[in-house]
């Protein structure tokens, strides 16, 4: 079987075949959404690009990078989830289809996955796709290059392997983000997605936090369940975020944060970052709903977009083939300013970031 261009085999088993989107699927960008990103950093908090972590690939693609470009999207927080050593999915460098499935893992093999994949990464940066978001500064002098900033994010800290000192060798390799839980309760401590797993942050997890903190990483609790959201939020000294999910007032899908999340995160600093899932909601408007109650409960400074770009089977009508665009005309629709269209489409996440970078 021949794969198109620009698509990928997840399953030689059940030859499920995935695409990228194609250059010519975006519409022309709005002028009015030109305009305010001339003055804002636009910012997709929480994707897969390319599905690098899981493809065997050498790194994010260029089409790929190409369509962030020319969603005027300055900047992609990419993730590799780290608990898939646990789970399968993915292609080993020597052509290994690792299948779907339960496994455990020999000590050192979590860490030497992710340690690869941001590897992969470098690669994508050396190749001149992309730009290594490692310091504000440098996605600003990207973006005045025309070129996308790509932040090294971990989903799921299960590649830590209960080893501190992994925190900051991951970091000196490019890591710039840390989402403590996946899909499984791991060593720091307990996921929120169903079935739900009673149990908060643990003491390895409470010295990740402090070590994120004096690193100057930022802090995902996307995926933890609400009494690690809480023991997180007593602890960090810095404003987190929970880079994307719904809410909970909206849906009941298990991926979504209360009225008292959205505020304690608020109250942080920090940002909750809304996704375009179809599993839940059908359209932008929809999203930008879910948006809207952020902005009550919590506040205009503290809502953001985490698209999970190839993370999910599906998305709102609308959004199809990453149109960033489509979420900030449904703003401008509803009456928002350019100031705060811009700091939902990224401003909100620059921020959090410029806060959190600064104790180094």
């Amino acid at each position: 079987m021949q794969t198109p261009r620009n698509c990928f085999l997840l399953s030689t088993a059940a030859l499920i075949v995935a695409c990228e989107p194609s250059p010519v699927a975006l519409p022309e960008p709005d002028p009015r959404v030109i305009a305010i990103h001339e003055q804002s950093v636009f910012v997709d908090m929480h994707a897969h690009p390319s599905r690098f972590h899981r493809r065997n690939i050498e790194g994010i693609t260029a089409e790929e990078i190409d369509l962030y470009r020319r969603s005027t999207m300055d900047m992609v927080v990419a993730n590799i989830s780290s608990d898939m050593a646990y789970d399968g999915g993915y292609v080993n460098r020597d052509g290994t289809e690792i299948e779907k499935g339960r496994y455990r893992p020999v000590p050192g093999e979590t860490y030497a996955l992710s340690a690869d994949r941001l590897a992969r990464l470098q690669t994508t940066f050396d190749l001149g796709y992309a730009v290594h978001a490692d310091t504000p500064d440098t996605v600003l002098e990207a973006r005045r290059q025309n070129q996308v900033a790509v932040m090294p994010a971990l989903e799921g800290a299960d590649a830590l392997e209960g080893d501190i000192g992994k925190v900051q060798e991951m970091f000196e390799n490019g890591l710039r983000l840390i989402q403590l839980i996946h899909f499984r309760n791991n060593e720091l401590g307990h996921t929120q997605t169903w079935p739900y797993s009673p149990g908060g942050l643990t003491e390895f997890g409470g010295e990740v936090v402090r070590e994120a903190n004096r690193l100057g990483l930022i802090i995902d609790l996307a995926h933890a369940n609400e009494e690690t959201i809480a023991d997180v939020l007593a602890l960090s000294r810095h404003p987190v975020i929970f880079s994307h999910g719904g809410v909970r007032e909206l849906t009941d899908h298990d991926r979504a944060v209360t009225d008292e999340q959205i505020r304690a995160i608020a109250q942080s600093g920090g940002i909750i970052g809304i996704w375009p899932h179809g599993r839940h909601i059908s359209t932008v408007a929809e999203m930008v709903d879910y948006i809207e109650h952020v902005i009550r409960v919590g506040g205009i400074d503290h809502v953001g977009i985490g698209s999970d770009l190839r993370g999910v089977s599906s998305y709102v009508e609308g959004f199809e083939n990453a149109n960033f665009h489509a979420i900030a005309v449904e703003l401008i629709e509803r009456g928002y300013n350019d100031e705060d269209v811009g700091k939902v489409m990224g401003g909100n996440f620059f921020r959090v970031w410029e806060t959190v970078s600064q104790v180094r």
